[in-house]
């Protein structure tokens, strides 16, 4: 099971472009098949959990300890209902809805070092009601609970802490940030978040005050519901108007020079059930000096966080959408062939382990030479070359091609 694991890592990072078990069985394996390495991802009992693991604990020592979670997702397009997980649903990589299977993910980031470190596969309710499908992708029946994107995040989360990982902050989305039952999960575990939340998300600037109103009159019930009654509650968006307050901050290193915005931090209480929170928090506006565009979030650090490092943690999210592109471009996050449960997680540990192989590398190589990933897998390739191809094995290739053809049309028409 080893050799195929090697076989299989070095197919994710070697091969150029369609990382498929293939095109790895062609170009790559030295002691592996196509059939190998199927059963090694979708058949073979060894558990990703005990692997991912191993790759947090490496990647920490790696990038560096006290960084930052970052919680986001990620959609990967799908044909066919087979696949596990899969349905009708937004897939953020096309700005829509379309037949995709969604992951929630985690990722690790320090001083521009960053890798996905744990990731979740999301079930839809339509996945667990039907049982027969459920059975046939082979889930475990421990997973067969409709659990929400927000609840796996928390998972994550949680079984980071519960690995002793030394993290600052979790930054996250809209999407998540706008759960303010994720929030306050976050705050009774003690944890410092920067969540994203939307331009018409409503708080309160002065300290609310939530009592039963006193009834006026003899007519009707007594209240009994809970009303602030001191102040009224704003959008966001109403806040950012003011032109007192702005700093302009330098969030981080490109390629064009630095990355600059005008930022601002408001004390707010945030609400939950239409009801405040009793703690207040900061309600973080940025302003980016470029294209003039305004991000909210929301954020529980100390009073006495500098701003610099508000601003800098609000702009972090951007290095997930990194990991992101690191995974599939060098590590064929998205470029899988499988169906079942096992699979599915099998292959995104793997990604995992391939990315903190690179990376560990790129530190290495750092020491002599400044190299970037890419840089990195040419000389990988440079030390174990992709196989070349004899006039045999093209024959062969081409043979099975039309083989695979022909019984794939006998397939079509069977079910037709």
């Amino acid at each position: 099971m080893v050799s195929t694991c090697i076989d299989y890592l070095n197919g994710l990072m070697l091969l150029p472009y369609r990382k498929n078990m293939r095109k790895m069985a062609i170009y790559c394996c030295k002691r592996s098949n196509n059939q190998s390495l199927s059963h090694f991802l979708s058949t073979s009992p060894w558990r990703s959990a005990d692997l991912l693991k191993s790759v947090r604990t490496k990647a920490i020592q790696t990038i560096g300890k006290n960084g930052v979670l970052i919680l986001d997702e990620s959609s990967i397009k799908k044909s066919g209902n087979s696949s596990v997980g899969v349905s009708h649903q937004y897939c953020g990589n096309l700005g829509k809805k379309d037949n995709c299977q969604v992951g929630v993910f985690l990722a690790y980031f320090k001083k521009k070092k960053r890798m996905l470190i744990d990731g979740r596969l999301y079930l839809p309710q339509k996945w667990i009601d039907d049982k027969a499908r459920c059975l046939k992708a082979k889930i475990p029946h421990d997973e067969l609970k409709f659990r929400t994107k927000h609840e796996l995040g928390l998972e994550m989360i949680d079984n980071a802490i519960q690995e002793g990982i030394p993290f600052s902050y979790v930054t996250m989305d809209g999407f998540y940030g706008e759960n303010p039952e994720l929030l306050t999960e976050l705050e009774n575990r003690g944890l410092t978040f920067v969540a994203d939340i939307a331009i018409d998300t409503l708080v309160y600037v002065e300290k609310p005050v939530a009592e039963v109103p006193v009834k006026k009159g003899i007519r009707g019930r007594k209240p009994t519901i809970l009303k602030v009654l001191n102040t009224l509650s704003a959008r966001v968006d109403s806040l950012s108007s003011s032109i007192e307050g702005w700093k302009l901050i330098k969030v981080r290193k490109t390629e064009r020079g630095y990355k600059k915005v005008c930022f601002k931090a408001i004390k707010v209480w945030r609400r939950q059930n239409k009801l405040p929170c009793e703690k207040p928090l900061w309600l973080l506006i940025s302003k980016d000096s470029e294209t003039s565009e305004i991000k909210y979030s929301l954020c529980n650090a100390s009073e006495d966080t500098p701003l610099d490092e508000l601003a800098k943690m609000q702009s972090s999210r951007y290095w997930i959408e990194r990991a992101f592109q690191d995974a599939k471009g060098n590590c064929g996050m998205a470029e899988y062939m499988v169906r079942n449960w096992n699979a599915w997680h099998h292959h995104m540990a793997l990604v995992m382990l391939a990315m903190l192989i690179l990376i560990s590398y790129q530190k290495k190589f750092n020491k002599m030479y400044k190299i970037s990933i890419p840089g990195v897998i040419w000389i990988l390739k440079y030390h174990n070359p992709l196989k070349r191809i004899d006039a045999w094995e093209i024959a062969r290739i081409l043979n099975q091609d039309n083989e695979l053809r022909r019984k794939a049309r006998i397939s079509r028409l069977r079910g037709s």
